[in-house]
């Protein structure tokens, strides 16, 4: 019968391999299930963490449209603020050296790796 589980090995402090040692030992658990438990607790962490974030950036969006429509900018303002933008990214892909048809690419890439990175 083959395992159902995997071996890992990873190095701590030896002062967290006492401290994972006692609390397994007070809570009555083996180190791994410890560590199991831990991985869930961290996904739950990781997950409540990203609602927050998500939750606080609606936020921010909601108060700005608010404020847009107490007191829109004006188009000329709008104008010259695409413009300045414009220059700017302008110099700063000067600088990086990336060319207009570099940037469907980066940008595929970039949102690629959020992809991967939010796998949980």
């Amino acid at each position: 019968m083959s395992r159902t589980t995997q071996v890992l090995g990873f190095s701590v402090p030896p002062s967290l391999v006492e401290e994972v040692a006692s609390i397994a030992k007070a809570e009555r658990r083996t180190k791994s299930e410890l560590f199991r438990e831990m991985l869930r607790v961290y996904r739950r962490y990781r997950a409540e963490r990203d609602r927050d974030e998500l939750g606080w950036v609606n936020k921010i969006i909601a108060e700005t449209k608010a404020e847009e429509e107490k007191h829109p900018t004006p188009v000329n303002e709008l104008h010259a603020e695409s413009e300045r933008l414009a220059r700017y990214g302008a110099q700063q892909a000067q600088k990086l050296g990336i060319k207009l048809k570099d940037v469907p690419r980066l940008i595929d890439e970039y949102r690629k790796e959020r992809r991967v990175a939010r796998r949980p």
